[in-house]
């Protein structure tokens, strides 16, 4: 961000941190804490012990007492973590637990405070917000990156039809089908916990 730009369009991609469509166009950030009261996670990073049985081609996600942990296997370490609500646990139980379920204490632990919401609108005049700069659901089903794929699809194919000409009604539309597209991603991963038959904790 320096200096001066001028464009017809700008595309917002400046992570959480929205500092085009929040900052500069006045989206309002609506939170989601409503319905997904997940608003923390402990990262950390683990070595191979085993690499030819740890390193799978998939993700695990594995509920805990507070939420739930996820096992990435990367290529030279295991990336993992425990996404959980503050509402219902302190950080230090929060990483006692994690610690039980890793088995080992002797990583480094990154604690990182959740941020899951919506931008009022995408579109405000000539800004577009595409990405975690427009919206963020917590990452239990990876939701941001099918929602940023999509709404970059939806942008071009608007532009591309229009012959690169958008009016009020476009800018709505597109306003219209990105809160649905985000907001039944939020319902759907509000579900997973809604639906559980747990009852082991709060």
């Amino acid at each position: 961000l320096h200096g001066k730009y001028e464009a017809d369009l700008f595309i917002d991609c400046t992570g959480f941190g929205s500092h085009i469509l929040e900052k500069e166009m006045g989206s309002e950030f609506k939170s989601f804490k409503p319905w997904l009261p997940n608003d923390r996670a402990i990262a950390c990073n683990l070595p191979y012990t085993n690499k030819n049985e740890q390193l799978n081609n998939v993700t695990n996600c594995t509920a805990l007492g507070n939420g739930w942990s996820w096992n990435i296997p990367l290529w030279n370490r295991i990336g993992t973590g425990y996404v959980y609500s503050s509402d219902f646990v302190s950080d230090e139980s929060a990483k006692t637990e994690f610690i039980r379920h890793l088995g080992t204490d002797e990583v480094d632990f990154n604690t990182i405070n959740i941020r899951h919401g919506i931008r009022e609108k995408a579109w405000v005049k000539n800004v577009v917000g595409i990405g975690l700069s427009y919206a963020f659901v917590e990452p239990l089903e990876s939701t941001s990156l099918v929602s940023t794929h999509d709404l970059l699809f939806q942008i071009v194919e608007l532009l591309d039809r229009n012959n690169y000409e958008v009016n009020g009604f476009d800018i709505d539309a597109y306003n219209f089908t990105s809160r649905n597209l985000i907001t039944h991603a939020r319902d759907f991963v509000a579900l997973h916990y809604k639906l559980t038959s747990r009852t082991d904790t709060p």
